[in-house]
């Protein structure tokens, strides 16, 4: 699966009508001689389906920008453009859809993502596993769902109000009374937790966020 690639959504909006990504829905026009490749066959974010694809082309930095740029006036959109870090994300509003460019320059270089979405669709959120014991206390910040080549996969970013030691004791506990197995972690021991059961894959990586507070990446996988 590809989801650590960076992801943005431009826009979500709700409403009664349902819609779904599709692989003709729009894209913000690839720079030239640009390599393309899929992120995943099927993704969902938030409860929002998407189209995204995952691009690295040679380019001159502000030359880059300057193409998205462009090929949102050429489809007389709605333009936004912010740069957090080192990451240019330049979002192009063509209603129903909302098209993302989401790029970043290694050397000379750019990686980085397209996306679209249809801005007129409900947002529907999967129920999460059963057998997934989230603290009590826990927040969903981003939930992403895909599916490519027979492997589902789900990555959720989680916040909890309490301290890192004190999560990664509690959940170790629950997933194995859910009957996780524990596999080994080339990491260290008190900020992953790894686990199997059957064909599914669990990895959990626990950070400090702030006195008292945890924040977890939480990887599914099922093949």
């Amino acid at each position: 699966m590809k989801l650590q690639s960076a992801l943005c959504v431009a826009m979500i909006l709700a409403s009664p009508a349902v819609a779904f990504a599709a692989d003709n829905d729009p894209l913000l026009p690839a720079p030239e001689n640009a390599v393309m490749e899929p992120l995943a066959s099927h993704l969902k974010i938030n409860g929002v389906d998407m189209r995204a694809v995952q691009f690295h082309v040679g380019a001159e930095e502000e030359r880059l920008r300057a193409h998205f740029v462009e090929s949102c006036a050429k489809l007389r959109g709605s333009y936004t453009e912010n740069q957090p870090r080192n990451e240019h994300i330049q979002g192009c509003i063509t209603p129903p859809y909302s098209l993302t460019s989401q790029w970043h320059m290694e050397g000379d270089v750019a990686y980085g993502t397209l996306t679209s979405l249809r801005m007129d669709q409900k947002i529907e959120h999967d129920t999460l596993p059963g057998d997934l014991p989230l603290p009590a206390n826990a927040r969903v910040l981003q939930d992403v769902e895909s599916s490519d080549g027979g492997i589902r996969g789900r990555v959720l970013h989680v916040h909890v109000d309490a301290p890192a030691t004190i999560v990664h004791a509690s959940l170790n506990r629950a997933l194995q009374a859910q009957r996780w197995q524990p596999l080994p972690t080339v990491h260290n021991s008190g900020s992953v937790i790894s686990m199997q059961k059957g064909r599914r894959r669990l990895d959990i990586v626990i950070g400090e966020d702030g006195t008292g507070k945890s924040r977890l990446v939480i990887v599914l996988d099922q093949r």
